[in-house]
């Protein structure tokens, strides 16, 4: 339909907001209370802008024309309108220029600023504020409020991650619609009335995974990050937009760096992966990477000790003790988080040594590229059915959201010649969610199946017979020998879900760890998907797990994959810690050579021969390719790291003591290789990625290790457990890396909540928190996988339970 703003005439699809129109046009208004991806609510009143429409005669139905012109007549509306709440119409007229307007703008500014506090030189959203811009460019520069402001608490701790300055709040209600319309957490909310009113939380704490999301949509210095916060100015800060490498989807962020330190990270915009949301585990997951202890020089063992010396010893004795060893003897294993650069220079550097014991870990042992067609998040936001067999919201959590999106029943909208719509006029507060679109199935209850339409709690194990028992219903043969014994579902559930699926127009099926942790499983979900023409989205254990896969990091037999190449006479091991494991930890005892490249000293790093330090994901540049297919950029933040190498830059240093050049020695000499595999130059990568690259992947399931039985589900956690202990923010919030367990087994076992043990599960020897939950079963424990356990099933030896520390008694 066609507009005019301030004169300039466009066509715009029917639904689009005024604001939207003003902005399509290349003009500007202020708003604070309208927000992406969120409900507009018309609550700031700063949108004002003078509309008008022609209107049709009653009786013949033609337009009423102006008497002077011949054209149709513009009726104005008797008041401003916000533009943010109204639609345009054919032939409206949108005035955001007059004095009329302006002089509104500058009177709602004024009622803005009366209790705002000058706190603009010491607050941190000082010079990003969107408070400070806006009063620039619409208030009037003069105050003529003279009295005491109001005044509130400023340090309200709304969580340990998050403080609240109430003084500063300006009521847009981002944060409380943000809650009730995203994570569908209601959280937050206004208490009292009028001019008394102030945000608080309805219960303790932010019990949500995504709470740190409204630091980022906070139009002013209320809501800040406390890992962060008085750290610095915003025009002080290295801004570098890269990839994620926490989990599967490849979010955007945005990191902020100052003195050669990460500050903060925030959400990137990424319309078709993550929108504008991150968890909570990405962007408060980072301390990491300043940890005191972090290693900043090569390590050399001398006389019994790990002694620090330069990278051209360290990698001359390495390449010393190579030269007597045959190809059989070596193996290399690098971290699935490993960029596809540094894949090729893993393959390159075995290659070099004749050796097949080249592998990634974790590695889920069926495949994680997809047999059917391939579902992307999009596909996932617009589903109309949804079969999910996983924990999402602790695997893939931007997987979690989306689903979420699809539950709202409102496809994501599309692009407009300014971006992202900034008032969606489909969305609206308090959406009834369509929770029959929604069936959930996991061995334990998960947070997302609050959400769910059908919620299915089966006997771990039982994946592959629960895919199967679908595949039976829907094709109307006989179930198997089992039934649906264990599987958490009545027969009439389970073909309302067969049944559902299959009428459906975009069904898609989500598949976690637990699934890929089984091939008989993966196969059965592939198979179910073909029958129902679902789509197939498998989430993969880590960054680039489907990325290593296609490009070949795997062993050339399965005899020479990462848990069986523990027993080479030298170990070449990037990432990994496999002494975490006593049997482990005896094999690598008898190795010629233990080289470690990782970022602390780990159990295995103390056993080493050679420790070289590596770049922490930030600190990498390379590619990877998310659970979508999406190849995705990796863009260095400008971090302190000492001597740290990424794997490239180890093999490049290595090849020179070896007196030979290796591919994939640097990210540039790595991408003329891939850029044979994907006919496509990654040089030419946009921020965004590329969904759509010239050589698709072969869709194959590759063959499975047997799946092991136990009574402990190993899942990935939306916190890297790994690094929990380096962050002590994000420590304190979660209580440290939990041991779920029932109530009732806990009592058994003489355990409390908060206690410190350390417990035997598959082999590794972990040190958790215990934390009583009556989501799980009886018989059965969960806690989160490491890189060098993978998401599946484990046996936890319940009686080796040694309590290190004993929650404290509150009198």
């Amino acid at each position: 339909m066609r507009v005019r703003v301030d004169g300039v005439e466009l066509e715009l699809a029917p639904g689009t907001s005024a604001i939207d129109a003003v902005f399509a046009a290349g003009f500007d208004l202020p708003y604070f209370c309208s927000q992406e991806y969120m409900s507009p609510i018309g609550a700031c009143r700063l949108c004002l802008a003078r509309l008008g429409a022609p209107r049709r005669d009653r009786v013949s139905g033609d337009w009423i024309l102006d008497e002077e012109t011949g054209e149709p007549k513009i009726f104005y509306f008797p008041n401003l309108m916000a533009t943010c709440t109204t639609a345009v119409i054919e032939g409206m007229v949108i005035d955001t220029r007059s004095e009329e307007v302006r002089a509104a703008q500058r009177s709602m500014m004024e009622f803005t600023l009366i209790n705002h506090p000058l706190d603009c030189p010491v607050c941190d959203k000082g010079g990003a504020c969107e408070l400070q811009d806006r009063a620039y460019e619409y208030g009037s520069g003069l105050s003529r409020f003279v009295f005491d402001k109001r005044h509130q608490e400023k340090h309200h701790a709304l969580s340990g991650l998050i403080t609240l300055d109430r003084e500063r709040c300006i009521h847009c209600k981002r944060c409380v619609r943000y809650f009730e319309e995203v994570p569908g957490d209601e959280v937050l909310d206004f208490i009292e009335r009028g001019g008394h009113t102030y945000i608080g939380n309805v219960e303790a704490g932010l019990p949500s995974n995504f709470s740190g999301n409204i630091t980022d949509i906070c139009p002013v210095g209320a809501l800040l990050d406390t890992t962060s916060r008085f750290r610095g100015r915003n025009w002080e800060y290295d801004q570098t937009r890269t990839t994620s490498l926490d989990d599967a989807s490849g979010s955007a962020i945005v990191v902020d760096a100052r003195t050669g330190r990460i500050e903060r990270i925030r959400a990137g915009l990424h319309p078709e992966l993550n929108k504008s949301w991150i968890d909570d585990g990405i962007r408060f997951g980072h301390e990491y990477t300043g940890a005191a202890d972090r290693i900043g020089t090569p390590l050399l063992r001398k006389g019994g000790e790990l002694t620090p010396v330069t990278w051209d010893e360290a990698v001359g004795f390495v390449a010393s003790e190579l030269r007597g060893l045959g190809g059989k003897d070596v193996g290399v294993a690098i971290r699935a988080d490993a960029t596809l650069e540094e894949g090729v220079a893993a393959l390159a550097l075995a290659d070099q040594l004749k050796t097949g014991q080249v592998d990634h870990y974790p590695r889920a042992p069926a495949s994680v590229i997809p047999a059917g067609p391939r579902a992307t998040l999009d596909d996932v936001a617009r589903a109309d059915a949804l079969l999910v067999v996983a924990d999402v919201t602790e695997e893939v959590p931007a997987v979690d959201l989306r689903i979420k999106d699809a539950l709202k029943g409102v496809a994501p909208p599309e692009l407009l010649p300014h971006g992202v719509p900034i008032a969606d006029l489909r969305l609206q507060e308090r959406m009834v969610r369509e929770r029959d679109r929604l069936a959930v199935a996991a061995p334990y209850r998960t947070d997302l199946m609050r959400h769910a339409g059908l919620a299915a709690i089966y006997r771990a194990g039982r994946e592959a017979g629960l895919f199967g028992a679908l595949t039976a219903l829907a094709t109307g043969g006989e179930l198997p020998a089992d039934g649906l014994e264990g599987l958490g579902l009545e027969r009439a559930a389970a073909e309302s879900l067969v049944e559902r699926l299959a009428a459906a127009e975009r069904p898609v099926i989500i598949c976690g760890g637990l699934v890929l942790a089984d091939r008989a499983a993966a196969t059965a979900a592939a198979g179910l998907a073909e029958l129902v023409g679902a789509r197939l989205l498998l989430l993969g254990p880590m960054a680039n797990s489907f990325g290593l896969e296609l490009i070949g990091v795997l062993p050339s037999h399965g005899r020479y994959s990462y848990p069986a190449m523990i027993e080479a006479k030298a170990l070449i091991l990037s990432g990994l810690d496999p002494a975490q494991a006593p049997g482990a930890a005896r094999a690598l005892a008898g190795a010629r050579l233990l080289v470690v490249h990782d970022l602390f000293l780990t159990e295995t790093a103390r056993r080493a021969q050679v420790v070289l330090p590596a770049r922490s994901g930030y600190g990498k540049e390379g590619t990877v390719i998310n659970l979508e297919g999406r190849l995705l950029p990796v863009r260095p933040v400008p971090v302190e790291s000492g001597q740290a190498e990424d794997f490239t830059g180890l093999v490049r240093r290595l090849g020179e003591a070896l007196a030979v050049r290796l591919e994939g020695r640097s990210a540039r000499s790595a991408r003329r290789v891939l850029r044979k595999r994907f006919e496509f130059d990654l040089e030419e990568l946009p921020d965004e990625g590329l969904l759509d690259w010239p050589a698709a992947p072969a869709r194959q399931v590759a063959a499975a290790e047997r799946r092991p039985e136990g009574n402990a589900v190993l899942t990935r956690s939306m916190v890297r457990p790994e690094y929990l202990g380096r962050n002590p923010h994000l420590a304190a919030v979660t209580g440290g890396v939990l041991f779920r367990i029932n109530p009732a087994d806990a009592a058994g076992y003489g355990l409390r909540e908060g206690d410190q043990i350390r417990i035997g599960v598959g082999g590794f020897r972990r040190r958790v928190t215990v934390r009583l939950s009556d989501a799980l079963p009886g018989g059965l424990v969960q806690l989160p996988s490491l890189p060098d356990q993978p998401p599946g099933l484990a046996v936890a030896d319940l009686a080796s339970i040694e309590v290190e520390r004993a929650a404290l008694e509150l009198v």
